[in-house]
């Protein structure tokens, strides 16, 4: 079988929030089978993306492709010309699963009069991309080692959210919004990245 290749413009994203402040050219191919990311279900669909060997592109990059955001499984691969210089890079991406949030803000009063966190969104409907990292650290006070759980969302560049703000899922998983990045990019307005640390994990949480 002949798996199509597609050609047009993507735009690339650092881990940091940076963007790279080029939209380029590229071939995009869908993969098969599809291989996991860390933190995606094992079915999330892949592509390899081509493009300039000038063009920097690095391993966790976010590659924005239309509709799509893939996230870049691997270190990419850099190809050289036969006549000299660089000539192509391959960088491999997973689809990461879009999911709608509520964004909750503030608190209000109980029945006694104390301060709870307020359930009634300010925002509705809101499409994020989750990701999380996993990094084993040593506590050499303790003389053990931890793992320590990184989430990181990107929502839309529009999106009403502040540091603070809680964002809940469809299954009441709920995080809470530690910082709130706003990237500059010279070409388009890029997405914002939260840092999310879980505070409430749903009823249908397993």
């Amino acid at each position: 079988m002949v798996i199509p290749i597609l050609t047009g413009y993507v735009t690339i994203t650092h881990p940091d929030g940076v963007d790279t402040g080029t939209e380029v050219q590229a071939h995009v191919q869908p993969e098969t089978p599809g291989v996991p990311a860390n933190g995606q279900v094992n079915d999330s669909p892949t592509y390899r993306v081509f493009v300039g060997g000038t063009v920097d592109v690095r391993f966790n990059d976010r590659i924005r492709w239309g509709g799509l955001l893939l996230q870049v499984l691997e270190q990419p691969a850099r190809y050289p010309s036969p006549f000299g210089g660089p000539h192509h890079v391959e960088a491999v991406g997973t689809v990461m699963p879009e999911t709608l949030v509520d964004i909750l803000r503030g608190t209000t009063k109980d029945e006694y009069g104390d301060d709870v966190p307020n359930t009634t969104p300010v925002v509705t409907d809101v499409p994020v991309w989750l990701t999380e990292q996993s990094q084993t650290t040593s506590v050499p006070a303790d003389m053990r080692t931890t793992v320590v759980r990184k989430l990181t969302g990107l929502v839309p560049p529009d999106t009403d959210v502040q540091e603070r703000d809680r964002i809940r899922a469809e299954d009441g998983t709920t995080y809470l919004v530690e910082a709130v990045t706003r990237p500059h990019s010279s070409v388009e307005r890029a997405d914002l990245r939260l840092d999310l640390r879980l505070v409430q994990t749903g009823p249908e949480t397993p």
